[in-house]
């Protein structure tokens, strides 16, 4: 099982560890998961993110390229600025979600999920022609998330106010010093609070990690496992690679609709336009105390109509089950459908609103310094 650089130091920490993506990641830590949660929604919760995949991709037909494979279109999107996407198969299946970051028009970078790293690279590399360079940087790449209302104000202080004080939603600001390291800055992040996703060289992240853990003790900073980023995406109405978005399933009737612009051709484009109408993916949430389990299905007056993609006890909302489900038939707002267990278990549930609760992400930069 693959380690990160800073696996000694979550050990240190009291981490509970598990496998993820192939990777020995940490769940959660001695605080606890609900206790990271909430940090990151009050404060600033601190992730190791190494895991990750990043590619640079060069060359004068890397926009023709990126325009054939990935759903959104890379026009919309200057210098200095990301994007979230998905790279699709011939099914209109998802085999990865991604970001792509773009410097120049000949220079691009993409961050991939950790489990789909190795066949994201096969896949990009057999679909690449013309004048189009693909670099996996993964193993020279280091990634800490840094997520929470106090973020910025902690890289304000480390980097300087001006370094980051215009920096708007996907945008990134690359050659950021932070305690003479060279950081790319990027106002993304998987939680909806305001944060940076932080890169790095491999050899420097735990360096980065020690100044970040030292200086960000005043604004709050608790070190934040998988556990509670699961439970904080859900929350914020974003999927999971495998669960809400897969290859097996067409991208179709999602919550993330803007990340697929059909006013240009791409891989997977005809056989969304195919499956239109079939599908739909809804937030939920679930009367009790109790989530129902994986593998539950989804009934409607007596009749499966689908199933349950992810589940968490939502924290912000007083630990009120609440999840994601695909269906085979479009829902109206509030809903109810019963969720039954394979224990043969039934939940009353309603589709709400998603996202479930509005973040931070974003809030003017300024009006958080």
């Amino acid at each position: 099982m693959n380690k990160t650089p800073l696996f000694e130091k979550h050990v240190a920490l009291g981490a509970t560890m598990g496998d993820f993506g192939g990777w020995n990641m940490p769940l959660w830590y001695k605080t606890g998961q609900i206790a990271e949660h909430k940090a990151t929604r009050e404060n600033c919760g601190i992730f190791d993110i190494c895991h990750m995949g990043e590619f640079i991709v060069t060359g004068k037909d890397s926009f023709a390229f990126w325009q054939k494979v990935l759903t959104n279109n890379v026009a919309n999107i200057v210098d200095g600025q990301a994007q979230y996407n998905f790279m699709l198969n011939e099914k209109g299946g998802v085999i990865d979600d991604c970001i792509v970051y773009r410097f120049n028009d000949e220079k691009w970078m993409l961050v991939v999920n950790a489990g789909t790293q190795l066949g994201d690279y096969e896949w990009l590399k057999k679909n690449a022609s013309g004048d189009v360079r693909i670099k996996n940087i993964s193993d020279n790449t280091g990634k800490l998330d840094l997520q929470g209302p106090t973020a910025p104000k902690l890289i304000a202080e480390l980097a300087g106010r001006e370094a980051i004080e215009e920096l708007k939603f996907f945008r990134f600001a690359d050659n950021v010093m932070i305690g003479g390291i060279k950081v790319l800055v990027s106002r993304t992040g998987y939680t909806g609070e305001i944060g940076f996703e932080l890169y790095c060289d491999i050899n420097e992240t735990a360096k980065l990690w020690d100044i970040l853990i030292e200086k960000g003790a005043k604004y709050g900073i608790t070190p934040a496992g998988l556990g509670a980023r699961d439970t904080l995406r859900l929350e914020a109405g974003l999927p999971l690679s495998g669960s809400e978005v897969g290859p097996d399933v067409p991208a179709v009737g999602t919550p993330w609709e803007f990340a697929i612009s059909y006013d240009h051709e791409f891989i997977g484009k005809a056989a969304l336009e195919a499956n239109k109408g079939k599908l739909f993916v809804y937030a939920i949430e679930i009367e009790g105390r109790r989530k129902p389990g994986h593998h539950s299905k989804v009934v409607l007056n007596g009749t499966e109509i689908g199933d349950v993609t992810s589940e968490i006890l939502a924290v912000t909302l007083g630990m009120k089950p609440a999840g994601f489900i695909r269906v085979n038939k479009e829902l109206g707002m509030d809903t109810e459908i019963s969720v039954v267990n394979p224990k043969g278990q039934s939940f009353k549930a309603f589709v709400k609103e998603n996202p479930m609760v509005k973040g931070t992400s974003r809030k003017k930069m300024s009006s958080m310094l």
